[in-house]
């Protein structure tokens, strides 16, 4: 047998809700609240403009490490014989300056079997395909580009 539960009595009281000023409840709250302070407009101008500067500063970097650089896609291998594999690729380049890649074998281990430095001369126009051959020790497995540079400039590391 369960006991429905009991309800609640209230009681009614014959006064009348006080009324409430909201408009001096806003403006007690809004005393109440700490004043803002006057420079903080002038940190958020500082803020972004910092900002700003950095991000100036950080396209003008990527861009000077970039331009007037040698690209290149790699775009396959080919195994011609025991010894030797030829590498194709895709340069992006000053078409007037001679390039030199530098074309790697490797091993099944994925051990450096053969390495040549070729030099590609000046094209006709930019972007250009280039199959490059090399030569390895051991029967490669695969090649590939590890570096291009312009041939009148050191390797870049």
């Amino acid at each position: 047998m369960t006991t429905p539960p009991p309800t609640e009595h209230h009681q009614r009281s014959d006064e009348a809700d006080p009324v409430v000023d909201w408009d001096a409840e806003e403006e007690a709250v809004e005393a109440a609240r700490p004043a803002r302070q006057p420079n903080a407009r002038r940190w958020w101008i500082f803020g972004g403009t910092a900002v700003a500067i950095m991000v100036v500063m950080a396209v003008i970097w990527g861009l000077s490490a970039t331009v007037g650089r040698v690209h290149w896609t790699y775009t396959g291998h080919d195994l011609v014989a025991e010894d030797q594999v030829d590498v194709r690729l895709d340069l992006q380049r000053d078409p007037e300056r001679a390039v030199t890649c530098r074309i790697e074998a490797r091993d099944e281990r994925n051990a450096v079997v053969g390495r040549a430095d070729v030099e590609i001369g000046p094209a006709q126009s930019s972007p250009s395909r280039h199959v490059l051959s090399v030569r390895s020790a051991s029967p490669p497995r695969t090649g590939y580009v590890d570096a291009c540079w312009y041939s009148d400039e050191p390797p870049r590391r």
